[in-house]
């Protein structure tokens, strides 16, 4: 009798043990230590409340890279390609202006080359969500780093297509290396 509840007590402790070691291994955060390290890349948001974060499927040779950024100082113009081929779904975002730490940007939209984020999923008609003017969107760069050609931002909007829908955009922050 004494072992089964000495087996017993020593049962109920490893479990307690297991329990309290998964619960405080488990990442609330997934991006805190890359957020830690300025040289961490990365590109996270959420789309209509869901964690959305762009993926590639990489080649055994030339690997992959989700995002392609580009700064061309002279024309003022920022422009951002993000996507992510398993969701079949990107965003293609431009930002006009001298780039400086701590400043917002309004996105830039207009009909011959719109920011917008593509839900390829979606018709063909209905799969570019044109961010609207005059609806919450903010596009702010904390840290522009233009030695190490590094951007550091947050953002958000609401996009529409042409078949009347909205998509949300929220928690939206990035932390990439640009070209030019």
């Amino acid at each position: 009798m004494k072992t089964q509840i000495l087996n017993l007590r020593s049962l109920a402790w490893m479990s307690a043990l297991l329990m309290i070691t998964t619960f405080f291994s488990c990442e609330k955060d997934p991006l805190r230590n890359c957020r830690q390290d300025p040289t961490c890349e990365y590109f996270t948001c959420k789309v209509n409340g869901v964690q959305w974060e762009p993926q590639c499927n990489s080649d055994p040779l030339f690997g992959c890279t989700p995002w392609d950024v580009q700064y061309y100082k002279s024309l003022e113009w920022l422009i951002m390609n993000v996507s992510s081929e398993d969701l079949k779904q990107s965003f293609l975002i431009y930002v006009k202006g001298n780039l400086q730490n701590n400043t917002n940007y309004e996105v830039f939209t207009n009909e011959n080359s719109p920011s917008i984020f593509n839900n390829a999923k979606n018709q063909d008609t209905c799969s570019n969500y044109k961010i609207l003017k005059g609806v919450h969107s903010s596009f702010k760069i904390i840290d522009f780093n233009s030695d190490n050609r590094i951007i550091k931002g947050t953002f958000s909007f609401t996009g529409k297509n042409d078949c009347g829908e909205e998509v949300q955009i929220t928690d939206g922050e990035f932390n990439l290396h640009y070209r030019f």
